[in-house]
């Protein structure tokens, strides 16, 4: 896939700040593995981000407030390490990752309870999850490696104390060593680490960059240095081939796409390594290639599970025995009924069907309902459909939406018909200054991905470079057409 000019730079600076990660993440993994609590990455990064969410229901937004945000965020995680650090018990009667765990439901169970009654809660929720590693911009990938980089001076500085309390620690108490403030000193600097890596790139990446290539350090290595040294091998090609893959696919979440590399990096180096320990590597290798083939059996057989394009009618129970018509003369009929319920479920169904009628039908509704609900699932639906004709019902709707996330859902549909004018609509929703971070940050990435020029916009930044966007849209937008090849505007 070609890159034009923002797209490579986006995708140097997503590469960019995953090496970062990379390099604190894969020093302080070994520690976690060593010390047997796996799950403290999960729990502090759950914690940074029930800080966070404070300060969001207190008032406080990303991107104009980031700073107070950071700070709930930092004292949160700080706190967390103080508790981390004084249930370390010499003798212990409850292991400490039962405790670490319980600290990360409750966590999440708060901050859920805290974002229920907002109207971005799933938006807020994703994002804890999965981050916007996306929208990095080099600002932030220097300011991110001089924290780390400071932290690993400190690391550096202290290892001897560091690793002796994670390799021996009776050793470490007859030593002599204040073990509890060492311990509170670790997993302080392990917050710092979190609080800002879990403001880049959500939970879920961040506790893969942490575990991920230290075991597979621990799996090829056996001295500490050189567990050190694989991890950043393993987390530099993972992050390499997961920045590269989420460009070239264009369309899938780069967080979660970096996940899934890493766990196909850990099964790989698994495999290997099951093998070459294996007494006789013969029948190790059968064994291999028999789960593979039986894996791959299995992928190939789940796309016959999938449902029919003309599913059982409970309301028509003998609809599909009258043929294809009468099951789309009953479906149409229900897109006029009054019941929203009856509606959403003729919608379901007539996303499976290609044919013109159902087209024609789910516009018809487009154009009269008020229920956002129902716009909603009608834009997922003519998506599906790929049919050209919904467009200007679906530009329609669009006009008259005032909610943005109503809005994108709209866009995405025009875009997903090849229409450039979704283009628009993504610049309208982002640059707007009632649109909800989350919202807006998801509106420039699809803007960036599908081919508009961004001149470094980010969202809660600058707003100098909106001029030029609207110039860019201006000058090329009728004339921008859809690129098979490449899946983008150009």
């Amino acid at each position: 896939m070609p890159f034009d000019r923002d797209a490579l730079e986006m995708m140097l600076q997503m590469l960019s700040i995953c090496l970062v990660l990379t390099g604190i993440h894969g020093y302080l993994g070994i520690h976690v593995l060593e010390r047997k609590v796996i799950f403290v990455d999960l729990a502090m990064a759950q914690i940074a981000a029930l800080g966070a969410t404070v300060a969001l229901v207190l008032g406080y937004e990303a991107g104009t407030d980031d700073a107070v945000v950071y700070l709930f965020s930092l004292g949160f995680t700080l706190t967390g390490a103080a508790v981390f650090s004084l249930t370390r018990m010499r003798t212990e009667r409850i292991p400490q990752e039962a405790l670490i765990g319980i600290v990360y439901a409750t966590a999440s169970a708060i901050a859920i309870l805290l974002l229920a009654k907002s109207t971005t809660a799933g938006e807020h929720i994703k994002e804890m999850l999965v981050g916007n590693i996306l929208l990095v911009r080099w600002p932030d990938v220097l300011k991110t490696a001089a924290i780390y980089g400071a932290i690993g001076a400190f690391h550096w500085a202290f290892r001897d104390r560091f690793f002796r309390i994670t390799l021996a620690t009776d050793e470490a108490y007859r030593a002599g060593l204040r073990v509890r403030l060492w311990d509170f000193l670790f997993y302080a600097t392990f917050g710092v680490v979190i609080t800002s890596s879990v403001a880049i790139a959500g939970v879920l990446l961040v506790f893969s960059f942490l575990v991920v290539p230290a075991a597979i350090g621990v799996v090829l290595a056996d001295s500490v240095r050189g567990r050190i040294l694989t991890a950043w091998g393993a987390g530099t090609a993972v992050s390499v081939a997961g920045t590269l893959f989420t460009f070239y696919e264009g369309s899938l979440p780069a967080g979660p796409v970096v996940v899934a590399s890493f766990a196909l990096a850990l099964l790989l180096v698994g495999l290997f390594h099951q093998v070459r320990q294996a007494p006789r590597p013969g029948p190790a290798l059968a064994r291999v290639a028999a789960g593979a083939a039986a894996v791959a059996a299995l992928a190939a057989l789940l796309p016959s599970l999938q449902k029919a394009d003309l599913p059982h009618d409970h309301r028509h129970p003998h609809a599909e025995e009258e043929g294809p018509d009468a099951f789309l003369a009953h479906l149409l009929e229900d897109l006029s009924d009054a019941d929203e319920m009856r509606q959403l479920h003729a919608i379901d169904s007539l996303s499976r069907i290609r044919d013109p009628r159902a087209t024609e039908g789910m516009s018809g509704l487009l154009r009269r309902t008020r229920c956002d609900r129902v716009i909603q699932k009608i834009a997922a639906a003519l998506r599906e459909t790929g049919d050209p004709a919904a467009l200007p019902a679906l530009k329609e709707a669009l006009g008259r939406a005032p909610d943005p996330a109503l809005r994108l859902d709209l866009a995405e549909a025009i875009l997903a018909l090849k229409d450039p004018a979704g283009l628009r609509a993504l610049i309208e929703i982002f640059e707007a200054d009632d649109t909800p971070r989350l919202t807006a940050e998801k509106a420039l990435r699809r803007y960036a991905a599908l081919g508009g020029m961004t001149f470094d916009y980010r969202v809660g930044g600058d707003r100098a470079p909106l001029e030029r966007i609207r110039q860019w849209w201006d000058r090329n937008g009728d004339r921008l057409t859809w690129n098979a090849s490449s899946g983008r505007f150009e």
